[in-house]
């Protein structure tokens, strides 16, 4: 905490006038992190009309955290519990966000399913769990990848889902298209 308050160019009792505790503070930090991908990634998915292209917005807003400062240097921290102070709030906002998230993704790729847009092989939950995992997989080591290569592996990620799962080549063509000119 010490460390934290110079950094934050406040004194430790500062900034436990802010927060409570470490646990108050670690929460905190994590309805943060977790409103980024809300916004980024689930809002703007939820904005587009067709399922196919929710998935594809989805994939775009993975991209969008890397331009915020305050996940530069990467998410693990707060994605991953600390062995030094509880955060059982922390974790709950985490447990929550996680549970949302592969519902919205389920809800998403089933629509999608019944659109005649993908074909699934196992059940939209299934897929979706795989999913998360791997925006995990991308997400946790951020900083750790230059912006170029962070849109050349979400971009990676977005050409195998729809080249495996789209029934329609044009959603594929689009989405090749979209990574030549820089977008995903």
């Amino acid at each position: 905490m010490t460390h934290l308050a110079r950094e934050c160019g406040l004194t430790k009792p500062g900034l436990y006038w802010h927060y409570e505790s470490k646990q108050a503070l670690y929460a905190d930090c994590m309805r943060d992190m977790v409103g980024l991908f809300e916004t980024h990634v689930f809002a703007a998915a939820l904005m587009e009309d067709a399922p196919a292209r929710q998935i594809l917005a989805a994939f775009e807003g993975l991209e969008n955290p890397l331009a915020d400062p305050c996940v530069a240097h990467g998410v693990a921290g707060f994605w991953l519990r600390p062995a030094t102070a509880p955060v059982d709030e922390a974790m709950t906002v985490q447990r929550d966000f996680e549970a949302m998230a592969r519902g919205a993704t389920a809800q998403i790729l089933q629509a999608a399913v019944d659109d005649g847009a993908l074909v699934l092989p196992l059940s939209a939950e299934r897929v979706a769990d795989a999913f998360i995992a791997q925006v995990e997989a991308i997400v946790l080591p951020l900083g750790e990848r230059s912006p170029a290569d962070h849109h050349a592996l979400v971009g990676l990620f977005a050409h195998m889902f729809f080249t495996s799962y789209a029934r329609d080549s044009t959603l594929v063509d689009g989405l090749a298209r979209k990574l030549k000119t820089g977008h995903t």
